[in-house]
Formats: C-alpha cells, structure tokens, sequence
C-alpha cells in the first residue's frame, strides 16, 4: 500500500514543527534550572549570614550588664 506523498510531507511538517516545541521546551527547563541554582545559591548565602548575625546578637546580648526586677543595673 503506497502512502501519498502529501500525507508523507505533512508528517514531515509536524516533526519539525513539534522538533521546535521540544527545542523550546528544553531552552526553558535549562533557563530554569538555572535560575534556580542561582536562587539555591543565594539562599544558602542569605541563611549563612543570618545564622552569623544570630551568633553575634547573642554575644552583644550576653555583654550587655544584667538588670535587676527594678531595671537596675546589677554586678554579675
């Protein structure tokens, strides 16, 4: 049984046609992996520097002379 030729050219036609979907497709997942990376990236940065900002708030706090119940300062 012979295909037409038309039915062969429009087969063709769909390939390339999804060929450039997929293409795309695939241009967007690498943009957004990316993108995530960088994001993963700097949050981590941003965690870091928060856990050291932590730290040294409880080292200023620790400093600082304690208070009575009046809010006196009192001698350790």
């Amino acid at each position: 049984m012979l295909v037409r030729k038309s039915a062969v050219n429009a087969a063709r036609l769909e390939i390339r046609r999804l060929d450039k979907v997929v293409a795309q497709q695939n241009k967007e997942l690498d943009f957004r992996a990316e993108s995530y990376g960088r994001l993963r990236r700097r949050h981590l940065e941003l965690e870091d520097a928060y856990q050291a900002l932590e730290v040294e708030f409880c080292q200023l706090k620790l400093s600082l002379p304690a208070r009575d119940a009046r809010g006196r300062f009192s001698k350790r």
